[in-house]
């Protein structure tokens, strides 16, 4: 099932897509209710509850990340470059309702992502993540990760702040906790020293190349997940065997969603076991394309439902059913073993298990066969081909299909020149962002019945769609384009926005005026409080400031207050 969009917004004079290369960010909050837009210009935010409406706009310079809290005051954003205040390399916390800058913290390295919650802030850079506790913007712990300049992260949303995780890409020389050598279920392995040598361990510089070279291999596409409030590693992922370009939680962080630069499939991982036992897979698409994004949603009927968007303008949704996978007992040690003496008894109670689960369902008995042929395939592939080409053979027979298909609208002439005129000013990319909502409240049975997916393509178009999952109506028509708005064009109303930057300004002038001022030592004028950023060294904790109060007032206020 697939729906399509009408034609991208029209272009400016001379082909190019109006104001498309003025945005160069884009990302939704945590609840999916917001999206906060970093421009050319400063930072928009645009509530989906109130009809794709611009709610708030700051004109602060160039921005290349802007992340919410919640429906908060509090506001997360990293410069694009053009000024030296607002580096790349610096994040600033600002209050939306007061316009103040809270603190300025600077970094070694360009910022590649920012992820928060309740309780953390997590600042991810090209080699490495720092785990910073929100109220004091106090450093707490550093991960190393892999090469990650694309700032592939993923964190939990739980807004009663009970527990905070946070997935990267696992380093490469390091394992699961932080200690040379690769890890597996906790235990540290040794590399074993080099036959017929002295006994010593010693390796020659080739072979230790070509040792570093195979655990580099082997670790693409791990993922480690941390806790972040007890300060440790909960577990760790074989997701994929290319590098990682998405990952997100669902809502309870009971699930982990992966994908690989492949694009090809999406994977479901239980937590916090993780096994291949516990996993099930989703096929995107046969060709390759870059997923931009994944995104975790309710589904009708208590179940979940996963967005995939990738490069090429689609939007997958799979749907999740609220009780296990029919094979997970099984799937992962099937794939794996490759003693003989077992392999009849685990294929046939797997085979009565997957052939109960079908006919449970609905499945007919040929669409049954059909599967369950396909089940027993993978599995003796395991048996025979052993674990890498088994995986290979379980995402082609055994992968699930999506429920729907959302075409986004066509992007308009010169969208690739605007594409890269942004990625040259810092950007990101804005096409692929998506999420997934709740249906509107409404009294027929068929839109009750459906979600909303909420994404941006490349023209900077936000567009808002139904897609029906259940009943017969998703059978006779796609999903259907419910609302749009261009977020590089709209803008809050001229009025209060033209009059909250000229006092934002005005304040800005008092605090440089002030600051040039020789202040006597000791006095309140040499920390910046209210009349400035309070400018933090995350490498030295020592130098921290007690924020809490403005961290606090800030995670208290709404971000609709702004408006009044």
């Amino acid at each position: 099932m697939s729906g399509r969009g009408p034609p991208g917004p029209p272009c400016a004079p001379g082909g190019r897509a109006a104001d498309a290369s003025e945005v160069l960010a884009v990302s939704f909050n945590q609840d999916q209710s917001c999206l906060a837009v970093a421009t050319t210009r400063g930072v928009k935010i645009f509530s989906l509850d109130a009809g794709l409406e611009c709610v708030f706009e700051h004109r602060m310079g160039a921005c290349r990340i802007a992340e919410m809290l919640f429906r908060s005051s509090l506001l997360v954003v990293v410069g694009a470059g053009e000024t030296h205040d607002m580096s790349p390399r610096r994040l600033k916390v600002f209050n939306t309702s007061t316009r103040v800058v809270i603190a300025d913290l600077p970094f070694p390295d360009t910022i590649a992502a920012v992820r928060l919650d309740r309780q953390k802030l997590v600042v991810v850079e090209a080699r490495r993540a720092t785990v910073f506790d929100l109220a004091t913007l106090a450093a707490q712990r550093e991960m190393a990760t892999a090469p990650n300049e694309r700032g592939v992260v993923a964190m939990t949303a739980d807004e009663t702040g009970e527990f905070s995780l946070v997935a990267l890409p696992a380093d490469a020389s390091l394992g699961a906790f932080g200690t040379p050598g690769r890890s597996r279920n906790g235990v540290q392995e040794r590399t074993p020293a080099r036959a017929g040598g002295s006994g010593a361990a010693y390796a020659s510089p080739s072979d230790r190349k070509n040792q570093n070279q195979n655990q580099n291999a082997s670790r693409l596409g791990v993922v480690v997940v941390h806790d972040c409030l007890n300060h440790h590693a909960v577990c760790e992922i074989r997701a994929h065997r290319a590098p990682l370009a998405a990952m997100a939680f669902c809502g309870d962080g009971t699930r982990l969603a992966t994908a690989s630069e492949r694009g090809t499939v999406v994977r479901v991982h239980a937590l916090p076991a993780a096994g291949e036992s516990d996993r099930r897979t989703f096929r995107r698409g046969v060709s390759s394309a870059v997923v931009r994004q994944l995104a975790f949603g309710a589904a009708p009927g208590g179940g979940l439902c996963l967005a995939a968007s990738s490069e090429k303008g689609t939007v997958h949704v799979f749907e999740l059913s609220a009780s296990a996978s029919p094979s997970e007992a099984d799937a992962g040690h099937d794939a794996g073993s490759s003693d003989p003496t077992h392999t009849e008894s685990r294929l046939s109670s797997t085979s009565r298990r997957a052939a109960s689960s079908w006919r449970a369902v609905g499945v007919g008995a040929a669409a049954a066969t059909a599967k369950l042929a396909g089940a027993v395939s993978a599995r003796l592939a395991g048996v025979a081909l052993g674990r890498d080409l088994a995986r290979s053979a379980a995402d082609a027979l055994e992968a699930e299909r999506e429920v729907a298909t959302v075409r986004l609208p066509a992007v308009s002439e010169g969208c690739e020149a605007a594409r890269a005129k942004a990625a040259a000013r810092g950007g990101f990319g804005v096409a692929g962002a998506c999420a997934v909502r709740g249906a509107a409240a409404a009294s027929t049975s068929d839109v009750l019945d459906s979600i909303r997916v909420v994404a941006v393509n490349g023209d900077a178009l936000l567009c808002e769609y139904s897609v029906c999952l259940t009943g017969q109506t998703h059978k006779s028509r796609g999903p259907v384009l419910e609302r749009e708005r261009c977020v590089a064009r709209a803008a809050a109303p001229t009025e209060r926005a033209e009059t909250e930057d000229a006092r934002f300004a005005e304040n800005e002038k008092t605090e440089n005026t002030n600051a040039s001022r020789p202040s006597r030592e000791g006095s309140p004028d040499d920390h910046a409080g209210p009349r400035g950023p309070a400018t933090l060294d995350p490498g030295d904790p020592g130098t921290g400031m007690d924020l809490s109060a403005s961290m606090s007032a800030s995670m208290g206020q709404s971000l609709f207050l702004a408006k009044k």
